[in-house]
């Protein structure tokens, strides 16, 4: 299934499918980090837009925000969103010419996560070819790391209750499955039975921290446990699960 159609399909059911970064956010660190870049004479790009959970955020802090999903099912759920200055566009945000107009501020959450990591990287890339001179994109991609402290502290939590891994409940036992080691090696784990690109910090850093992009911040968007397991309990605290948040600038 081509990835227009995958998203497509899930088109009405996304608010209940989709994990929502805004919503999750613990410590709201997603919307000071865009609001520290907002302006009303700044334009804003909103790279894999989906349903326009990003839009009340943006639309009231740029004088324009271009929306854009390879879907249109999508689409047509983010423009019921009531903002003159949002427009929205159909594109393949992979592909080597976008055609989208330069930006001064991009934002792109949970979008490069499929599982060809070719395809990521030239989403990611467009992200950042897309902005102007002294231009900044706020990037939000699941961590390695992170889906590495979910598994082990899901089998910390049954180890201290005496339960082998046979014994983990159905919804908890989701995180152990579909670990694919060759996949695992390019990012790729598996999430609620989606093969999903994950990233590593060093990747990161060689991704973006280099030519004519620099990282300004990099930073763990945390979420609470919840989010992981089904009943975690209450003595279960920091560290907590994270995406990874990072602040790109142009410099050339």
């Amino acid at each position: 299934m081509s990835e227009k159609k995958f998203w497509d399909k899930i088109g009405g059911s996304y608010a209940d499918e989709i994990f929502s970064v805004f919503a999750s956010d613990k410590f709201g660190r997603l919307k000071k980090l865009v609001e520290k870049h907002a302006g009303k004479r700044k334009d804003a790009i909103d790279f894999g837009c989906g349903i326009g959970r990003a839009l009340p955020l943006l639309a009231p802090n740029f004088r324009h925000v271009l929306a854009v999903d390879i879907s249109t099912e999508l689409l047509a759920i983010a423009c019921l969103y009531p903002a003159l200055n949002v427009t929205y566009q159909q594109a393949d945000l992979a592909v080597k010419n976008t055609g989208l107009p330069p930006a001064d501020f991009a934002f792109c959450a949970n979008v490069a996560i499929g599982d060809q990591p070719e395809r990521n990287y030239r989403i990611l890339e467009n992200v950042t070819k897309g902005l102007k001179k002294n231009g900044t994109a706020v990037i939000v991609v699941p961590s390695v790391e992170s889906a590495g402290l979910s598994k082990w502290t899901l089998m910390k939590l049954y180890e201290a209750e005496g339960k082998p891994a046979y014994r983990i409940p159905k919804e908890d036992r989701k995180l152990l499955n579909g670990l694919d080691l060759k996949a695992v090696q390019h990012g790729i784990i598996s999430i609620d039975g989606n093969p999903t690109k994950h990233y590593q910090l060093t990747e990161l850093f060689a991704l973006f921290d280099r030519g004519a992009t620099r990282i300004e911040s990099l930073d763990k968007l945390e979420y609470p446990w919840s989010t992981e397991f089904a009943e975690p309990p209450a003595s279960l605290r920091a560290p907590y699960p994270w995406d990874w948040l990072v602040e790109v600038k142009t410099v050339k």
